[in-house]
């Protein structure tokens, strides 16, 4: 209550309380939270979405007609290819096709019975899959050319095939 006394001059002297207590920290620290999309790594994911939200604050003050409605919903990056169902493949991929093996061929017959066995089966790798949820999926293809420290072993996607009959 005594606090309340002193608040007519304190705003006066340093402006309203939210400018300067720990709220807007506070509130800014559990958004940025919110935002870690990789546990494996969240102090340099934490970084970057503190410098992606104060880039997107500077061009808001610079700009501030510009709409900054939800920038990446419907926009595809250079080089990914839309599956449909917001299942999206990003970059990188290999620039040819190339037979699957035989071990690897089998393995997609079983998962897609509509292939047929013993059919040379032409594939593109791609790098990452971006599923519908927001979350990328990679693949061991370019994970295992990667340094051990930088691989992110934490993403495995189980992949199940639904038949739909009509």
């Amino acid at each position: 209550m005594h606090s309340l006394v002193h608040l007519p001059q304190e705003v006066i002297w340093i402006g309203p309380p939210i400018c300067s207590s720990q709220w807007t920290l506070k509130r800014t620290i559990r958004n940025l939270g919110e935002e870690i999309n990789q546990p494996s790594n969240p102090f340099s994911n934490l970084s970057q979405c503190g410098i992606r939200r104060a880039r997107t604050n500077a061009l808001i003050a610079m700009i501030p007609d510009l709409p900054m409605d939800s920038p990446s919903e419907g926009l595809l990056l250079h080089g990914s290819k839309d599956l449909g169902d917001r299942f999206v493949l990003l970059r990188t991929h290999e620039g040819k096709s190339r037979a699957l093996r035989e071990c690897e061929a089998e393995a997609l017959c079983d998962f897609l019975p509509t292939l047929q066995r013993g059919a040379e089966i032409p594939v593109v790798r791609w790098a990452k899959l971006r599923l519908p949820t927001g979350q990328n999926c990679n693949s061991t293809w370019k994970e295992l050319q990667k340094p051990l420290e930088r691989r992110r072993t934490a993403r495995n996607v189980k992949v199940c095939y639904h038949r739909v009959s009509l």
